[in-house]
């Protein structure tokens, strides 16, 4: 026997309901289960339907302040400093030093002295070879710099 509150079947001869406990005491015959619920209808999605409509705001970007180039991506060294640092000191790496890639300009720094010290020894030709490709260098980073694509230390565009 089925319960008619809450459907659950039961023994023939329950007199209550052992899920709700509802009373069968007034049946006569068997009783079934309600029938279950349908499921409410929900459409499919519709493909290639315009998407809602949102509000766009055109705004004029925000000032730049002299601390916040970093947080837009730009550095806050001087491009014009570092150009003229690159075209009077080229060989030396000063301007690796200004930077912040101390490294590179160590380097440069330490090949310059030594590119010198072998120009005044037998292998004056090694020595002219490395203060060649430290000219060249240099004039490349020089090119970056006039073209703004040299960036400093953390890897931000030296800009303005």
């Amino acid at each position: 026997m089925f319960c008619s509150n809450c459907g659950k079947q039961n023994p023939d001869n329950a007199k209550f309901c052992a899920s709700c406990g509802a009373s069968f005491t007034n049946t006569s015959g068997p009783q079934y289960a309600p029938p279950p619920p349908q499921p409410q209808y929900t459409p499919p999605p519709q493909y290639g339907a315009p998407p809602a409509q949102q509000t766009i705001i055109n705004m004029a970007p925000p000032p730049v302040f002299p601390g916040m180039q970093a947080a837009m991506g730009v550095s806050p060294k001087s491009r014009a400093v570092t150009g003229v640092l690159a075209f009077l000191f080229n060989i030396l790496g000063i301007h690796r030093f200004y930077v912040g890639k101390t490294g590179t300009g160590a380097l440069f720094l330490i090949f310059c002295i030594v590119g010198i010290i072998m120009l005044f020894t037998p292998l004056i030709v090694v020595g002219a070879i490395i203060l060649w490709a430290l000219g060249l260098w240099a004039f490349i980073d020089f090119i970056m710099i006039l073209m703004g694509k040299f960036k400093d230390k953390n890897g931000l565009y030296i800009k303005k």
